[in-house]
C-alpha cells in the first residue's frame, strides 16, 4: 500500500486539521493504543494513527511516547490490557475495535479516548451522537460503503440474488453492518443469508452452511471472521463460491474483490483527533466522524486469480476502474 494515497481522498476540510500547525509540547506526552488483534487493517490503522501523529508535529522519541499492545484476538486479555493502560494514565487511551473501545468506555471517564476502526459508535454506545459528543470520547467510524460495494459484486456476479453474510452476533459493528446490508441488499432486489459464527472456532462451519443456498459470500469487518480468513477463502475456491469483503485488504490474501477505506488514512484521521488533545482540545468537543463521508475516492481491489479459482470472471471495464488488481 502507497501510505501517501489517503492525501487524495480527505476532503479540504479534514486534510487541513490534519496537517494544521506543529505541536508544541513543554514535557513527553504519552498515547497508548490498544487493539483486539494484528490483523492488516488493524494493524494499517495504529500505524495510520502514529503518521497522523507526525504530520501534526507530535514525533515518537522526540516528544512522544507510543505503547501499543494487542491482545491476540483473546477478550480477556483485551481487557487486561485496557485496564492497565488506564492505571498508567496515558494523556489519551487510543482504542482499535468495538470490544476494546467498549472496555475502555467502562472503566474510565477520566483519560481522554479516541475510538478508531468502529463501524457504529453509537450502536456501541461508545458515544450518544457524533456532533460533539461529549464526555470524554470521540472518534472514527470504519462503516463500509456498502451501497458502493455491493454495486461492484453485481457487476462480477450478474446473477446475485442472494449473499451470505458471516458475522458474529455478539460483536455490535457486525449487528451494525448486518443492518446497512439488508437496508441496501432490499433496494438492489438481493436477498441477505444470515449465518452465525460466535467464535472463530465456528467461522468455517458457518462459511460452509451457506454454500449451494447462495450466489456469493459477503465477509464483514468482524474480528471472529476475518481471523478465519484463509479457511473462508479455501471454502470459496473448493466450491465454486464467490467470496467477497468489506475490506480491501483481504483482497490480496483471496478474497475476489471489495471497495472500501485505505485503513492507514481512517488511522491518519484518528491521529489528528489525538494530536488535537494533545494540542489542548476537549475531547467531547471533537466531532466523531465517519470515514467514508470524509473520504472522496474508494479504494477498488479485485484478484483475477481468486475469481477464475471461485469460478467468476471479472468483467473489463471493472479491472479498469481497480486501484489495485493482484493477479
Amino acid at each position: 500500500m502507497k501510505k501517501n494515497m489517503f492525501i487524495k481522498g480527505l476532503t479540504g476540510l479534514v486534510a487541513s486539521t490534519l496537517i494544521a500547525g506543529a505541536a508544541f509540547a513543554a514535557e513527553m506526552k504519552t498515547v497508548a493504543i490498544a487493539n483486539l488483534v494484528d490483523v492488516p487493517p488493524l494493524v494499517e490503522t495504529k500505524e495510520g494513527i502514529i503518521e497522523g501523529l507526525k504530520l501534526r508535529g507530535w514525533v515518537v522519541g522526540e516528544n512522544l511516547t507510543i505503547d501499543y499492545k494487542q491482545a491476540n484476538g483473546k477478550m480477556d486479555t483485551n481487557a487486561q490490557i485496557v485496564k492497565k493502560f488506564i492505571g498508567q494514565n496515558p494523556d489519551v487511551l487510543v482504542a482499535i475495535t468495538t470490544p476494546t473501545a467498549q472496555a475502555a468506555v467502562a472503566n474510565t471517564k477520566d483519560i481522554p479516548i479516541v475510538f478508531a476502526a468502529i463501524t457504529d459508535p453509537v450502536k456501541a454506545e461508545l458515544i450518544a451522537q457524533y456532533i460533539k459528543p461529549g464526555k470524554n470520547v470521540t472518534g472514527v467510524s470504519d462503516a463500509a460503503p456498502i451501497a458502493t460495494q455491493l454495486a461492484l459484486f453485481k457487476k462480477i456476479v450478474p446473477g446475485l440474488t442472494k449473499i451470505g453474510f458471516i458475522y458474529n452476533p455478539g460483536l455490535d459493528n457486525a449487528l451494525a453492518t448486518l443492518g446497512w446490508l439488508k437496508e441496501e441488499s432490499a433496494k438492489m432486489g438481493i436477498i441477505v443469508v444470515e449465518s452465525a459464527a460466535p467464535t472463530v472456532n465456528e467461522v468455517l462451519i458457518a462459511t460452509k452452511r451457506l454454500v449451494g443456498k447462495v450466489d456469493a459470500i459477503y465477509v464483514p469487518n468482524d474480528t471472529t471472521v476475518i481471523s478465519a480468513i484463509a479457511g473462508i477463502i479455501k471454502i470459496g475456491q473448493d466450491t465454486d463460491t464467490p467470496i467477497f469483503a468489506g475490506e480491501t485488504g483481504h483482497v490480496e490474501v483471496g478474497v475476489i474483490a471489495s471497495v472500501g477505506l485505505d485503513y492507514f488514512a481512517h488511522g491518519i484521521v484518528a491521529g489528528g483527533m489525538v494530536a488535537d488533545i494533545l494540542d489542548g482540545q476537549t475531547v467531547g468537543d471533537i466531532d466523531a466522524l465517519v470515514a467514508y463521508k470524509n473520504v472522496t475516492d474508494f479504494k477498488i481491489v479485485v484478484n483475477l486469480a481468486s475469481a477464475v479459482k471461485m469460478g467468476v470472471t471479472i468483467p473489463a471495464d471493472v479491472i479498469a476502474s481497480a486501484t489495485q488488481v493482484f493477479e
